[in-house]
């Protein structure tokens, strides 16, 4: 009789051996032959994954890393949980009294802030040593009244520990929180948002390189543009390249990144959220400090097709174009979360 050969090692051993190894190793791994291969699934890396919230029925909602924020109404009264996508563990704050918020945000420096529109009223959660939160902190109603009408499709950005919320004519309003009672000031207006500026839906973000920035997108999908705020002039600026770099946009989270994928660089990606194909259920899986998406069976990816076959659409914005314009690619790094269930 023959000895048995490394490629005949049970299946359950070689789910064993694929668990201890990094991510990186997974497709070297997966190459030895058809058998080690069964034994490997796929991910998806969370630096390249877009997390997509459908919140329509439930409330504000929020990601930063791979921490969750979420206002919803409970019951008879409206409470905010925090939680952690790896763990899966959850937090509730302290509920809400007669109020809720539109939007709520997580720092990841173990504060929250809750803001209602009318009003631009704030409030402040901060996290006690033992995990759990102290009661929220409200601020004086904007002295300027609700003259900042909010963009309802972008969350509200945290830059160089200011709190910032973009209006739909360009206007911002900042909070301080080092000047919490103090809630929000709207500021004058920057300039670059005049007429031909108008824009159906702004993403306010901030980028890699530390500037303040927004996608804007016109009636039906067009024009689209991105454009920086100076800071000292205090003046929107159209950007002109992206720098190689993607931008990931038209929910509540919106992200720019470097990457090495070439057809992915100069681009900016909206997500087709009318036509997902199948539900993949994956978990968000941490090793190593690494952040990934793993599908809980293999069989569902095995199909043709993938996890998002039906595409994204995505504009390019490479200097040697001469036209922007959408166009509608296979993604197959789209992580679509339903809270309907």
């Amino acid at each position: 009789m023959e000895e048995p050969d490394w490629s005949s090692l049970p299946a359950d051993l070689l789910e064993d051996i694929v668990d201890l190894l990094p991510r990186s190793s997974h497709p070297r791994f997966a190459a030895v032959c058809k058998h080690w291969r069964s034994a490997v699934l796929p991910f998806y890396p969370a630096w390249l994954t877009p997390v997509l919230l459908n919140a329509a029925d439930v409330g504000s909602t929020n990601v930063r890393g791979r921490h969750l924020t979420l206002c919803q109404r409970t019951g008879d009264e409206n409470t905010v949980a925090h939680i952690d996508l790896v763990t899966g563990a959850i937090c509730d704050l302290y509920p809400l009294e007669r109020c809720s918020f539109d939007f709520v945000i997580y720092d990841d420096g173990r504060r929250m802030f809750g803001i209602q529109e009318i009003g631009l009223a704030v409030a402040r959660a901060i996290q006690c040593d033992r995990g759990g939160w102290y009661p929220w902190e409200f601020s004086e109603l904007s002295p300027d009244g609700s003259k900042l009408k909010a963009s309802p499709v972008t969350s509200p950005v945290l830059h160089r520990g200011l709190l910032y919320l973009l209006g739909i004519d360009g206007r911002l309003a900042v909070h301080d929180d080092r000047r919490h009672e103090e809630g929000f000031l709207v500021l004058d207006k920057p300039g670059g948002f005049g007429p031909d500026r108008d824009a159906d839906e702004c993403y306010l973000f901030e980028s890699d390189e530390g500037e303040l920035r927004a996608v804007l997108v016109g009636r039906r999908g067009e024009p689209v543009g991105v454009v920086r705020l100076d800071e000292r002039e205090m003046e929107w600026e159209e950007v002109e390249s992206l720098g190689g770099r993607a931008v990931l946009t038209g929910t509540a989270t919106t992200m720019t990144m470097e990457t090495g994928v070439e057809w992915m660089r100069n681009r900016v990606f909206v997500p087709r959220l009318y036509s997902w194909p199948e539900t993949i259920h994956a978990n968000l899986m941490e090793r190593g400090g690494e952040l990934a998406f793993v599908p809980v069976s293999a069989a569902a990816v095995a199909r043709d097709g993938g996890a998002g076959e039906k595409g994204i659409w995505s504009c390019g914005w490479d200097p040697e174009q001469s036209e922007k314009f959408w166009e509608t690619i296979k993604f197959y790094q789209g992580i679509w979360v339903n809270f309907r269930k």
